[in-house]
């Protein structure tokens, strides 16, 4: 008998000791709605929000490179910010995604989801289907992964459109988000 009152009382003191404890951690539903009103909505979150950048490995595949920026909430201004972090190159030991001294010229985003991104073309003919996978994808993804309201992206080179960078694969058209190439490690 004394066994179990003393089980039914220790029942009772981790009752209360968790009541206690999601009442101050924010779980109780009387906390809810102050947070709720308390809590602004601010046009740019601040700094320290991750994105995904690839970037290209030597083993032919695309390398995720984490990084904390301020993301803006506009879309144009997110997929821009996003290339130009590609073009600054990676901070690891990884290969640019651009293999020459790129800049975006343009970026704009039509009313349809299609992120169309104009970089200075190259100042020599690249070669080798590899090269021009990384490049496409290493921009088509990693700006697809960031920006969840696109659905394709369209390369273009110094303001036009171009049918393919080395031989290879269609770029006359927007490119579709492709995780073939990202490696599973």
């Amino acid at each position: 008998m004394k066994g179990r009152f003393v089980l039914v009382l220790l029942a009772l003191v981790a009752a209360a000791a968790l009541a206690w404890w999601a009442l101050r951690s924010g779980g109780g539903t009387a906390e809810r709605p102050r947070e709720a009103v308390a809590t602004p909505s601010a046009p740019t979150p601040g700094p320290g929000q991750r994105i995904m950048l690839l970037f290209p490995g030597t083993d032919g595949l695309l390398h995720p490179e984490l990084r904390q920026v301020a993301l803006p909430t506009d879309v144009d201004e997110r997929a821009m910010l996003i290339v130009n972090e590609l073009l600054a190159g990676p901070r690891s030991g990884l290969l640019p995604a651009v293999p020459w001294q790129a800049t975006l010229l343009d970026l704009f985003v039509d009313d349809s989801g299609i992120a169309y991104v104009d970089l200075s073309g190259p100042p020599a003919p690249l070669a080798g289907s590899n090269v021009e996978l990384m490049v496409a994808y290493s921009i088509v993804d990693s700006v697809l992964l960031n920006c969840p309201e696109l659905h394709s992206l369209q390369i273009l080179m110094n303001g036009h459109e171009i049918p393919t960078l080395t031989g290879h694969l269609d770029f006359s058209r927007p490119l579709v988000l492709n995780k073939r190439f990202i490696s599973k490690r």
